[in-house]
């Protein structure tokens, strides 16, 4: 009788636990930008700024939330006039993010398949005085830059979590191939 409710009660626990963590996690649509992710909890919208040396002061559109001490975010730049720039555009982001920090990791990255694959860089950082380990993913996509970045805080403290990678590599640019109970994001146009 004992191993019976012993069991019951941990499979009760796995489930509630499993449930929870899955149900936090809900697929996101940014059509007037092009693209879809995942991320935990209630994403919000807001204006921003960015300024680089080759793309200049940039108005950017943020989409963020934080779960468990993660913060997760997806900044979009719009370089519409400057598409052929958009490999150098690209750089200076990557640049901008891993600038005086420990790179722990720096490769390639690809999203979607065929002709439609979308190529881009993905980068894991330590930020400075022990802030947290931020992972990041960029791509210029049909002239718009689009950066992901999940950022571990120090509350939260473990740097080996998997939803930040879970999170950078849940990227769709094929709006077909999007989940199709996305919340839609709220239409956010560059001034």
């Amino acid at each position: 009788m004992g191993a019976r409710t012993l069991a019951v009660v941990a499979s009760a626990v796995l489930a509630i636990s499993t449930a929870h963590a899955d149900s936090v996690w809900k697929a996101y649509i940014a059509k007037d930008h092009g693209f879809s992710f995942m991320a935990p909890g209630e994403v919000r919208a807001a204006l921003g700024t960015y300024r680089g040396a080759l793309a200049g002061p940039r108005q950017t559109i943020v989409y963020r939330s934080v779960d468990n001490n993660i913060e997760y975010k997806v900044t979009v730049m719009s370089f519409l006039q400057a598409q052929a720039e958009g490999a150098s555009l690209l750089g200076e982001r990557e640049y901008a993010f891993q600038d005086k920090k420990k790179v722990l990791m720096d490769t390639f990255g690809r999203v979607e398949s065929g002709k439609d694959t979308v190529y881009g860089r993905k980068i894991v950082v330590d930020q400075p005085d022990n802030k947290g380990r931020t992972t990041g993913a960029f791509y210029f996509n049909r002239g718009k830059l689009i950066s992901l970045e999940a950022t571990v805080l120090p509350a939260n403290g473990k740097y080996e979590s998997p939803d930040p990678g879970r999170f950078i590599d849940s990227i769709v640019f094929v709006l077909s191939r999007a989940d199709k109970n996305a919340v839609v994001l709220p239409s956010l146009r560059f001034e």
